[in-house]
């Protein structure tokens, strides 16, 4: 994620919010069985061609934009990139802060597969709702943040790899309960959020 900060009021944020065919940090199914994900490539450019708009949010909780508002979506050959004009004085914040981890997606699954073991899933097509600017561990590693404020660039990379063995022991019980509760309303709508 590169992030430009032009004025007290308006930054200019790029970067990769998936690269395509590589796996995603363990994730855990409704009932907590571990699994990785894959999302095929092409997946992306796909979803994109429906034409419905799609929001740029901060942490799947806000609107920030969207694609007929400032926000730019476009598949490669390494992934989703996006670029945005913010004005967003808390993104702007958080940038300034350091405290900006990465990106994510939110999407309604139409097409996947597993593989024989049911340990990685991969995408194959999608409705893509939103993308996110997150403040949180992003499910895909290897994110990069890059400030760029004036002359001063600051720059750090998340290589970690999150992986929760047995949920019912995790120091973070409450907050996995919490997300499990979510995850389950979530697939009720049909919807699919990682972080």
């Amino acid at each position: 994620m590169n992030v430009e900060i032009r004025s007290a009021d308006s930054a200019v944020i790029s970067g990769y919010v998936n690269a395509v065919e590589r796996e995603s940090r363990v994730l855990h199914r409704v009932g907590g069985m571990p699994f990785r994900e894959i999302v095929r490539q092409g997946t992306f450019a796909k979803a994109l061609k429906n034409g419905n708009a799609v929001q740029l949010m901060l942490n799947h909780e806000r609107t920030i934009c969207d694609t007929n508002s400032g926000l730019e979506l476009r598949e490669d050959n390494i992934g989703l990139f996006a670029k945005a004009v913010i004005s967003d004085r808390e993104v702007i914040s958080a940038a300034k802060n350091g405290k900006l981890t990465g990106w994510s997606f939110g999407f309604k699954c139409k097409k996947d597969s597993w593989n024989d073991t049911g340990e990685i899933r991969t995408l194959e097509e999608i409705e893509l709702d939103e993308v996110s600017i997150l403040t949180k561990t992003p499910a895909y590693t290897a994110t990069s943040i890059e400030l760029r404020d004036g002359d001063i660039l600051r720059e750090c990379r998340f290589e970690s790899d999150i992986t929760v063995e047995n949920p019912a022991e995790s120091v973070e019980n409450s907050r996995f309960e919490q997300q499990k509760k979510y995850f389950e309303f979530l697939k009720m709508k049909g919807k699919c959020y990682h972080d």
